[in-house]
Order: structure tokens, then C-alpha cells, then sequence
């Protein structure tokens, strides 16, 4: 077995293990001791049962400048990305170096 195959393998149990402990117990992840404090939740009663339910966050308040500001910033990054790939295309086919397309495989 090839040393390729066995890090993808010894990564592939790593990941089993770390989302079979995630998930909790065999009860699918159970919320017992989620709630060790009642900060943050509300009662819940509907048909003679009460149950907590976590409350939600407030929502941030975006401005449109910050929003606008993001935006750009993505922009300017998105170019350079596409300028960078354009730069290494273009030399490998100075050097006549095949070029892969992403989705040959």
C-alpha cells in the first residue's frame, strides 16, 4: 500500500472518530447538559409540556459603507486571483509545460 494510501486512510478514520464523538452518545446527540444554565433560553409550553429552546442572537446591523467596503475588498482579491492564475498559465506555455484544467480528472 502506497504511503498516499495510507494518510488517506489514517485521515479518513481521524475524521470517523472525531464526528462519531461529535454526534454524542448511540442517542444521536443527545442535549443533556447543553442547557447546564438557563442563560439564553426561554420557556416553551405548548400542550401541557414546557420544553427550552435556545434563544437566537441579535442580528449584526450592516451599513451599506461597510457592506460596499467588503464588497470591494472581495473584488480587488478575486482579480489579483485572476491575474496570479493568468501570470502561471501563460508561463507554462512559454516553457510548453501542459497545462490541467481543474475539472479534468
Amino acid at each position: 500500500m502506497s504511503l498516499t494510501k495510507k494518510w488517506k486512510l489514517i485521515l479518513a478514520s481521524l475524521s470517523f472518530a472525531f464526528f462519531t464523538a461529535c454526534a454524542g452518545g448511540s442517542n444521536g446527540g443527545s442535549s443533556e447538559g447543553y442547557y447546564a444554565d438557563d442563560e439564553g433560553t426561554e420557556e416553551v409550553s405548548g400542550s401541557g409540556s414546557t420544553s427550552k429552546k435556545k434563544a437566537s442572537a441579535p442580528k449584526e446591523v450592516i451599513d451599506e459603507n461597510k457592506l460596499k467596503k467588503t464588497e470591494d475588498e472581495a473584488m480587488a482579491a478575486n482579480e489579483e486571483n485572476h491575474k496570479l492564475r493568468k501570470e502561471i498559465f501563460d508561463a507554462k506555455n512559454k516553457l510548453g509545460i501542459p497545462v490541467e484544467r481543474p475539472d479534468a480528472e
